[in-house]
């Protein structure tokens, strides 16, 4: 019973993995979304619809924890962008300090 209980949370996690990524199609194929349209439609329509499916599916107990690993996966993946936008951004912004050389 245990393992049923991790698998439905990992699969929450997986879910939430794709449908990300399925929006994030959106961006990768901006240069030529003309011709793309279709796969970035049928991408989020596919993985959401299929997450949706699943939520509806499941029942008390198992959609608590299939929506807990959709949620946990997605507050981990935004924490984890914004921290590392953080550190970057403070690694290689200039100090106050910093004198430019101009070239005369």
């Amino acid at each position: 019973m245990i393992f049923a209980k991790i698998f439905i949370f990992i699969l929450g996690m997986y879910l939430s993995i794709r449908v990300i990524a399925a929006l994030y199609r959106i961006l990768d194929l901006w240069y030529d979304i003309r011709n793309h349209y279709g796969k970035v439609i049928r991408g989020i329509l596919g993985w959401g619809g299929i997450t949706l499916a699943i939520s509806l599916l499941l029942n008390g107990h198992w959609r608590s924890l299939f929506c807990q690993g959709l949620i946990i996966y997605a507050f981990v993946f935004l924490l984890n962008n914004a921290s590392l936008r953080f550190l970057i951004y403070k690694k290689f912004r200039p100090s106050s300090g910093t004198r430019v050389k101009t070239v005369s």
